[in-house]
């Protein structure tokens, strides 16, 4: 395991967090273990509902571990899962998980560069690097993204298997919001970015910065995989672009159609968003403080959450988001919607005309029929032929009516008229089986199946009757080094 850069330790503590004794606590990672900073936490109180986690037993006895030791890893995985999920719980009325009134966390499933989600547990692994074994489920950042993953898939399910380019790169966005925002938790992180950046959040930091860690350790065997410093930085330059039109993958320093690349369009915009937003709410903007940067970050993942509950879901999801985000803000303060339209249109996530008119467009939303928040997603037949297989394949689609038509722009500032449900799944399917990414499950023959190697298998084909459904399994964060891979037949 990567040691430490230097044995930093803080003192951070957040009210109601332990059953335990007071004085009785547990060392953590402030944030990613790269940043080899320590603090001092309440132990946290895994049953705690509506959230509550189930942790692989024996339980060690709360203490401050060292680093390095499986015990240490049980309590800073368990601190870093149980704040964030007591800030996300304050935020969506959730009553349980989607997968039911516990989670389970699986510390260590073997050597993979990875960790994902899968709506069984939280799955995380260990694997090489430079500086040694790297343990995915140490990292705040690692497991409140996967955490981020579980959230949103309790309250917005249907996203889980639509077929949309849009739709997978949010998902992973939110994972990395829900690291952001799960790490400024603590005072102390927030009073030491506000030091290091001046007070201008929107500067490349510790906060920005996912998963520096396990980034090296993927850039040591695939230098362009990720980003120079981290595994994703949230502070970037990326703007929308219609993902159908993208490769299915390319560098890092590239944008593609792949999830984890396209994400880091919406994650820069709501980070950028969030460094405005604090200064125009700082009482002093060059000097915000630590109480308020919490405050500007509550506002913005209340918007977050109210937006995606009541956005369709539909083929250019970002910019219905964006769109949702700009209305409900006027609620919170009257200068954060200009803020989030001049970012969305600076992005390209929202068009000029879009952004500009979302006080008539939800004027106009007021009177037609919304989708209700549980309004499944159609299934449609795709064309298969092409991907080995006899027979049609079905889908979700991203489905739902409109209540009003929300646009990004191209590069000439002219709206992009959205994809059919129907375009947009058939892109998103030709991409994933173009990645290697779907788990034939014996469909199809031998001789027409692609395969791909070693390659961690997002989805899966299940027949059904005439047909063969496309269902989702998981939902990952990292690079599969060789290790144990779900099963394929190829």
């Amino acid at each position: 395991m990567r040691k430490p850069r230097a044995k930093r330790t803080r003192k951070s503590a957040t009210k109601g967090e332990s059953k335990t004794t007071p004085d009785v606590t547990i060392r953590a990672w402030e944030d990613d273990p790269g940043s080899g900073v320590l603090v001092d936490r309440p132990v946290p109180d895994l049953a705690h509902r509506p959230l509550a986690y189930t942790f692989p037993r024996p339980v060690p006895k709360p203490a401050a571990y060292q680093p390095g030791t499986s015990d240490f890893r049980y309590w800073t995985t368990a601190e870093a899962l149980r704040r964030g999920a007591n800030f996300w719980a304050g935020l969506v009325p959730l009553s349980k998980w989607e997968v039911g009134p516990a989670l389970k966390v699986l510390l260590d499933e073997g050597m993979d560069l990875n960790a994902f989600y899968d709506r069984r547990a939280l799955n995380f692994f260990h694997g090489p690097s430079p500086q040694g074994t790297v343990f995915s489920a140490e990292s705040p950042d690692v497991a409140c993204h996967e955490m981020g993953h579980a959230i949103l898939d309790s309250f917005k399910p249907q996203l889980w298997d639509a077929a949309s380019h849009e739709v997978a790169a949010f998902h992973e966005s939110f994972g990395d919001m829900s690291a952001i925002l799960s790490a400024l938790q603590l005072p102390s992180l927030r009073t030491a970015v506000l030091s290091d950046t001046g007070g201008h959040l929107y500067r490349n930091s510790r906060l920005s910065r996912l998963a520096e860690q396990l980034g090296a350790a993927i850039r040591a065997q695939q230098p362009d995989a990720v980003d120079p410093d981290c595994l994703r930085n949230a502070v970037n330059s990326f703007t929308y672009k219609d993902p159908i039109e993208l490769p299915p993958m390319a560098p890092a320093r590239e944008l593609s159609s792949e999830p984890h690349s396209f994400s880091r369009v919406f994650t820069g915009a709501f980070f950028e968003s969030l460094g405005s937003m604090l200064a125009a709410a700082a009482e002093t903007p060059t000097a915000p403080t630590a109480q308020e940067l919490l405050a500007a970050a509550t506002d913005l993942a209340k918007i977050l959450v109210q937006a995606v509950q009541q956005a369709p879901v539909v083929p250019n999801w970002f910019a219905q988001v964006a769109a949702g985000m700009v209305q409900i803000a006027q609620s919170f303060d009257a200068k954060y919607p200009a803020i989030l339209k001049g970012v969305f249109v600076k992005r390209s996530i929202l068009s000029l005309h879009t952004a500009t008119s979302v006080d008539a467009l939800h004027r106009s939303m007021a009177a037609a029929v919304a989708p209700k928040e549980d309004e499944p997603l159609a299934e449609i037949a795709l064309v298969s032929r092409h991907y080995g297989l006899d027979r049609p394949l079905l889908v979700q689609a991203a489905s739902h009516a409109r209540p009003f038509l929300a646009l990004a722009s191209a590069a000439d500032a002219s709206p992009i008229e959205p994809a059919s449900a129907a375009t947009a799944a058939q892109g998103f399917v030709d991409d994933l089986f173009r990645s290697g990414h779907v788990d034939y499950n014996g469909a199809g023959t031998p001789e027409t199946r692609i395969a791909h190697g070693r390659r961690l298998r997002t989805h899966r084909l299940i027949p059904r009757g005439t047909g063969i459904r496309l269902k989702r399994n998981l939902f990952d964060c990292g690079f599969c080094c060789g290790g144990p891979l779900t099963a394929e037949a190829v």
